[in-house]
């Protein structure tokens, strides 16, 4: 029986992107809707939410790595608001990218890697930490909702 190889969720997104930049190529849709201010605007807020995100686990001294060792929940910053600020951020950034390209295949990305997330990572992470955190991960969970 083989071993799944573990792909990063930042992975598929480069991976879904290359597909969507292939597909423009190969059969152009373009759209009308080039704001590349919008997207700026949207790869600056995504940044912020992922370095948030980020700092929140570097503060408790814990790992943000999904497949990691957990020592801590973290529950502050961001995560007053969304239990995944930083799959959020990916995909803030991914929404980011039509604003620049004008192309109508980019906009496939957000919602593609929404759906990975949502269903490979997310309920294994969710499962993780209810295991090691209990009561306070459901506290949590009820708290704060997955997404917004």
């Amino acid at each position: 029986m083989s071993k799944l190889v573990y792909v990063p969720p930042p992975v598929y997104a480069l991976l879904i992107v290359g597909l969507c930049r292939g597909l423009t190529i190969w059969l152009p849709v373009p759209v009308d809707v080039s704001a590349p201010w919008l997207g700026a605007f949207l790869a600056l807020l995504a940044l912020i939410l992922m370095i948030w995100a980020w700092w929140g686990f570097a503060r408790r001294g814990t790992t943000p790595v999904p497949t990691g060792s957990p020592s801590a929940l973290v529950a502050t910053g961001p995560y007053r608001w969304t239990r995944n600020p930083m799959y959020l951020g990916v995909i803030l950034a991914l929404a980011a990218v039509p604003f620049f390209t004008g192309s109508l295949w980019d906009w496939l990305a957000p919602p593609v890697f929404w759906y990975i997330v949502n269903t490979l990572f997310i309920p294994y992470e969710e499962a993780k930490l209810g295991e090691l955190f209990g009561d306070d991960y459901q506290a949590f969970c009820a708290r704060v909702r997955r997404w917004l």
